[in-house]
């Protein structure tokens, strides 16, 4: 059974917060963008009047802060299920164990039945 953090468990906290990582990512790049729009009106640029290859690099140049950031929510965002199924893993093992444990159990106590049984019957 997952372990209680306060009234939340551990998985229920881990989906609320693989949900807030897309939501951060967007209202980020909307930030950016919305800010990069009015820093561009207010110096009076329209990069529609850049040749080709200055388009190019401005599109390079701008985009590439959207791609930094979105890799590294990607990266949290791994990171979050690898430490999940990290625990998930250590619940397995512990359950794993505790079945050997039983079925040993139940092993030793049939071959201790035949013997107790083969010692009545000669009574």
């Amino acid at each position: 059974m997952p372990e209680q953090t306060g009234a939340m468990t551990q998985d229920e906290e881990g989906k609320r917060d693989r949900r807030y990582l897309p939501l951060i990512g967007l209202a980020l790049s909307v930030l950016y963008v919305a800010l990069l729009v009015l820093y561009l009106f207010l110096q009076g640029q329209n990069p529609a009047d850049l040749r080709l290859n200055e388009l190019g690099d401005f599109v390079g140049g701008v985009s590439s802060p959207l791609a930094f950031l979105w890799l590294v929510l990607g990266l949290f965002q791994q990171s979050r299920e690898i430490r999940l199924s990290g625990r998930a893993l250590e619940l397995q093992a512990r359950e794993m164990r505790r079945s050997v444990d039983e079925h040993r159990r139940i092993a030793s106590a049939k071959a201790e039945a035949p013997a107790e049984q083969g010692e009545s019957d000669r009574a």
